[in-house]
């Protein structure tokens, strides 16, 4: 059914929800081709020391001679990889030690080898055949190991690091500090303060699909299919390691089936997969395990967080002090940034935030959905309800009354920002003004009630893109840009923001993504893809709108013949006056009846910048308000009702917007209650189980937006919505239980334990005061 045009704004269903859910989709595991080879890897056991070339060569052997085999790889006979350049390591995830290039074990699941066989089980039990052998070493497995310990000496010209540092800023925005100090040095006495140390624990991204990686030689252009949503970036790197041209390398990734950051960077599986593949002259499959993905695509490091706010006798804040204490590994720097917010979101003269993190024997961390902000707000959040007890006021006052104006880190005003109406709608929906202070005054059925809320944030971004687009003389005009569809309907809203733009239907625009060689985009991430590629679709788009009319008119055997173009528009796939009078005819029509190189002009690139740095700052905000049933005979907590209403700026599509959120606030539910990879503290080895919010944890929703278009930011008016779901959500979840059991829990996952313990009201306890 063809759809009209001002498509923006409309609850589209996805463009490729059909085939996703009918199984035609194809993700990089699905993709065959002709010769294919499996691999399969070895990775060690222990978390420090060094493997034995004795035992390399006795699995390279064994494995060697199992059915199938047609290559093993080990650090004995990898083919060198070079260490990428310092600006892809200094402030990303990127590893700077290449795979297999020495003996050292710098964690548990460390590529030990890679088996490529002619089948995929043959590949696998090929690999079960190594039996490791290891010269141990004390590893340090916690940042209080790295803090109490001596220092071990760098190794191989700093590739592998030690010890503890204090990074500038958050990746490669030097405007996010993370060492911030304002106003005074000494901590105002004050008329209230709470001080308290909150920590939050590994979580794991646990995306359905799992890693996996084709690559596949042609001469001496390589060819990678990877699960992957940053394909531009990940060209530059894996060009790094194999040392060879940019140009040389395609990035195929058209779908991805999940990542919440896990699919942000190259990881060292797909390097060895390029390296197997020109070994065996033949293309090469690579799918992790589950357990693998544990060790191989990174997770949200540990935090240990000390915050201190002061506050006046009316309760307005006076001095913020965020201190964290993270993780990265021994290979590669990563900081969660948990103090970003803090530098902001509240009035506050005196503000001291610092970052510390710990290089343990550990895989490489990355970016989780909401990174920095969902465990820094955890932090700050309770920190406020803790505040607003403390000084006897509403905890939803509290932040009315210190809300800001500007952004205090940079003293320049908002592009846009409505979080006291999110505030009020939200608690209206929500009925706060029920919500008796006092906990433990609800109950029903039995358990205790409790009602818990926090504020949300997360920046609007904005980076350089470019779209391209491809017109024929029949079928849809085709837009496409090395983005991704991770599963947040990006090729949905881009069809949306094109067809709008361009004056079409729906069904006359085709959006493709996941192509390397498509206009550079950045990674998808940081909820900065709408505002980023959109913003290149709608110049594309206006362009191709503008050349349209140029051709028509410029047409003698058009009806528009010799006419003013800038007289005529484009609208529902119509070519007509702007003032409505005379003819109209058909875009179709007339593209039908041109020859190919009749319509060379319609086929081009455009481009857009990032964000204006002198402009106004772009965040967005939101309010979560949550109801939480605890029973604490049993210890079980469950989260029943939520609203959360967000200032977002324009939302392009209204079912796929409150899908991101609903899936946001599961995500943070499961930060909140269920969250924690399990390791032995003594050998760092995973054990037990990591428990997920499945559909019987989910609440009731009620999900709106403030919806007014930030144009500051990009012409479409939006900011992005991936992230800010899950911001805040933990601390009105810890919120709520405080509310409901006078149990001030400061530590994620709030565990069955901790909500059985007896409840205890003297203040040493975190009780009420």
């Amino acid at each position: 059914m063809t759809q009209r045009a001002d498509a923006v704004g409309k609850p589209v269903n996805r463009v490729e929800g059909v085939d996703k859910v009918t199984g035609r989709a194809v993700y990089t595991a699905d993709v065959d081709l002709p010769g294919l080879s499996y691999a399969a890897l070895v990775q060690s056991e222990i978390p420090h020391g060094r493997v034995t070339r004795e035992s390399l060569i006795a699995g390279t052997e064994a494995a060697a001679a199992a059915p199938g085999v047609l290559t093993v790889l080990t650090p004995l006979n990898c083919p060198p990889l070079q260490p990428p350049p310092r600006s892809l390591t200094y402030d990303l995830p990127v590893e700077r030690r290449p795979p297999l290039s020495d003996l050292t074990v710098q964690h548990v699941g460390q590529h030990m080898a890679l088996v490529v066989a002619d089948t995929m089980e043959n590949a696998a039990f090929a690999a079960t055949l190594f039996e490791l052998t290891y010269e141990p070493a004390a590893p340090q497995l916690s940042a209080g190991d790295v803090l109490s310990q001596p220092v071990p000496p760098d190794e191989k010209d700093g590739q592998i690091r030690h010890g503890a540092y204090r990074p500038d800023h958050f990746v490669k925005l030097e405007e996010e500090k993370l060492q911030d100090h304002r106003g005074g040095g000494d901590v105002p006495a004050g008329a209230f303060s709470v001080s308290a140390r909150y920590t939050t624990a590994v979580n794991a991204h646990y995306p359905i699909e799992l890693s996996a990686a084709i690559c596949r030689w042609d001469g001496d252009v390589l060819t990678v299919h990877d699960t992957t949503r940053w394909i531009t970036g990940e060209r530059t790197a894996l060009a790094a390691y194999l040392d060879i041209p940019e140009t040389d390398i395609r990035i195929l990734a058209p779908l991805v089936g999940g990542a919440f950051g896990s699919k942000s960077f190259l990881w060292m599986h797909v390097a060895l997969c390029a390296v197997a593949a020109r070994q065996v002259r033949r293309p090469v499959k690579l799918v992790l395990t589950r357990d693998q993905m544990f060790s191989s695509t990174g997770h949200r490091p540990r935090t240990e967080q000390q915050l201190s706010l002061v506050a006046d006798e009316k309760a307005r804040i006076e001095s913020t002090e965020q201190h964290t204490l993270t993780e990265t590994s021994t290979v590669a720097h990563f900081c969660e940034p948990t103090g970003l917010s803090a530098r902001f979101l509240y009035e506050s003269p005196r503000l001291v935030v610092s970052h510390t993190v710990a290089r343990i024997n550990a895989p490489t961390p990355c970016f989780m959905r909401g990174p920095g902000e969902a465990p820094g707000l955890f932090a700050l959040e309770v920190a406020m309800d803790e505040l607003a007890y403390a000084a006897g006021i509403d905890p939803l006052e509290l932040r009315l009354r210190n809300d800001t104006d500007r952004d205090q880190a940079s003293g320049r005003a908002w592009s846009g920002k409505h979080l006291r109406e999110c505030y009020l709608q939200g608690a209206e929906r929500f009925g706060w003004a029920e919500r008796p202070m006092a906990p433990r005054s609800l109950t029903r059925d039995g358990v205790r009630i409790g009602w818990g809320m926090a504020t949300a944030t997360y920046p609007g971004r904005r980076m350089a893109a470019g779209c391209r687009v491809g017109t024929d003389t029949s079928g849809p005009v085709r837009f496409a840009s090395a983005t991704h569809e991770v599963g947040n309907g990006v090729r949905t809203v881009m069809t949306q923001v094109a067809a709008d733009a361009a004056g079409l239907v729906l069904d006359q625009v085709d959006f493709a993504s996941g192509d390397s060689y498509f206009p550079d985009a950045p990674y998808s991430g940081a909820s900065q893809t709408t505002a980023t590629v959109g913003s290149a679709v709608f110049a594309a788009a206006v362009q191709w709108r503008s050349r349209l009319l140029e051709l028509v008119v410029r047409d003698p055997e058009s009806v528009f013949g010799q006419c003013d173009s800038s007289s005529l528009t484009v609208r529902d796939g119509i070519v007509a006056r702007i003032d409505g009078t005379g003819p109209a005819m058909a875009v179709a029509d007339w593209l039908a009846r041109r020859k190919p190189q009749d319509l060379e002009t319609l086929n081009f690139t455009a481009t857009s910048g990032g964000a204006d740095e002198d402009g106004p700052v772009s965040q967005s905000f939101g309010a979560h308000f949550c109801e939480v049933e605890v029973d604490e005979e049993i210890g079980r907590a469950s989260v029943s009702r939520w609203v959360a209403v967000l200032d977002c700026g324009r939302v392009l599509n209204p079912k796929l917007a409150r899908n991101q959120v609903m899936g946001g606030i599961t995500f943070g539910l499961g930060m909140a209650l269920l969250e924690q990879v399990p390791y032995d503290s003594h050998t760092a080895q995973l054990i037990g189980e990591y428990y997920l919010p499945t559909h019987a944890d989910r609440p009731e929703f009620e999900i709106s937006f403030v919806d007014v278009p930030d144009f500051e930011l990009d012409p479409i008016g939006v900011r992005g919505i991936g992230e800010i779901g899950t911001c805040g959500v933990p601390a009105a979840i810890a919120n709520a239980i405080f509310h409901a059991t006078g149990k001030r829990l400061r530590d994620l996952p709030i565990t069955l334990e901790s909500l059985m313990k007896p409840f205890d009201d003297s203040p040493a306890s975190g009780g009420p005061r």
